[in-house]
């Protein structure tokens, strides 16, 4: 597993960006002064891993996408959609958003299980 301080802040900022937070309302959140999160994401220092899993939780990012490199971000578009749905999802009743879901990813294996089987 490889770092650096320009990595992980490069992290930081683009996971605040896809969550749609800005710079003052993560530093809140975090609890740190509006410049100490700037330095963050700036890479003029490294946040403490306390700090690092507060960021991911907030973010809904797993702690390892911050170190390791080479794990690509959902895009914009991606994360739109999955905005959308779960705002969809929310106003369905919970017996019937149970089975909804449960058939959709039913679906979704079935026409993946067929795509494989073209190969």
């Amino acid at each position: 597993m490889q770092s650096s301080k320009p990595h992980i802040a490069a992290r930081v900022r683009d996971a605040r960006e896809w969550k749609e937070i800005s710079q003052v309302a993560m530093a809140k959140r975090l609890d740190i002064a509006r410049q100490t999160y700037l330095d963050l994401e700036s890479g003029k220092t490294e946040p403490r891993i306390t700090t690092l899993l507060k960021i991911a939780e907030i973010t809904g990012r797993p702690l390892t996408w911050f170190i390791e490199e080479g794990t690509i971000p959902q895009s914009v578009h991606q994360h739109t959609q999955s905005q959308q749905l779960i705002e969809l999802l929310d106003k369905v009743p919970e017996p019937l958003k149970t089975k909804l879901i449960a058939h959709q990813i039913g679906m979704i294996s079935s026409y993946i299980d067929h795509l494989d089987s073209m190969k």
